[in-house]
């Protein structure tokens, strides 16, 4: 029975590595470290790729932009359980796949990659003690992607880059008083969620908003 379990568990083992092998977008230059530690930018790194394609396609086909996510069939989101959460990586993928839809349609240049390396810049890939399975973080990207995309797509924004360095942090809110070490780690992860979502939400904006807030 031990050794039935201890095989078990290698075989196991040896599909997780074999499943993260085959995962090319964690093996990318510059990137890889922030598509590890959140689950949210992993996958908006898969819905960026896949609504770039399907908007260049359509473009190049003649068709109408399509108006809603729903119209979009047969896509693959490439999830696996070592990503982390599914709807968090739903979510990711969702957000990605309306940025990446619009730039491809309208012929804009692939982004998704060079982004995301800006937003690596000096993370590791170890993870901080209050931490350890980067929880925190994906937690701070997510929510700093939402506020940075309202604030994007507001009539106060002039331009769709900013630093995320300078992003003032959310109030952090954790469960237990214990977990307050993790308020790092969440910044982390939320100043460079909202410098995304602000990209996104000054791009996704309609091109007369646009074009009013670069006067």
């Amino acid at each position: 029975m031990g050794r039935c379990l201890l095989l078990l568990a290698f075989f196991s083992a040896c599909a997780v590595a074999q499943a993260q092998i085959e995962e090319l977008h964690l093996q990318e230059t510059g990137s890889a470290v922030v598509l590890a530690h959140s689950t949210f930018a992993h996958g908006y790194r898969h819905g960026y790729e896949e609504g770039y394609h399907t908007g260049n396609t359509d473009i190049n086909m003649g068709r109408p932009p399509r108006a809603r996510l729903t119209e979009l069939r047969d896509l693959k989101v490439g999830y696996s359980s070592i990503f982390g959460p599914k709807k968090v990586f739903e979510q990711g993928f969702q957000a990605g796949l309306k940025a990446g839809y619009k730039d491809g349609y309208l012929g804009r240049h692939f982004r998704a990659v060079e982004t995301l390396r800006g937003l690596a810049a000096s993370l590791e890939f170890s993870s901080l003690p209050a931490d350890p399975k980067h929880a925190y973080f994906d937690q701070g990207f997510g929510s700093g992607y939402t506020n940075g995309f309202e604030h994007g797509g507001s009539d106060h924004a002039s331009s769709p880059q900013i630093d995320f360095h300078l992003v003032d942090c959310a109030p952090f809110h954790p469960a237990r008083q214990s977990d307050l070490p993790a308020e790092r780690s969440y910044c982390e992860g939320y100043r460079r969620g909202y410098a995304l979502g602000h990209a996104d939400g000054f791009v996704l904006r309609p091109e007369g908003s646009q074009l009013e807030a670069s006067k």
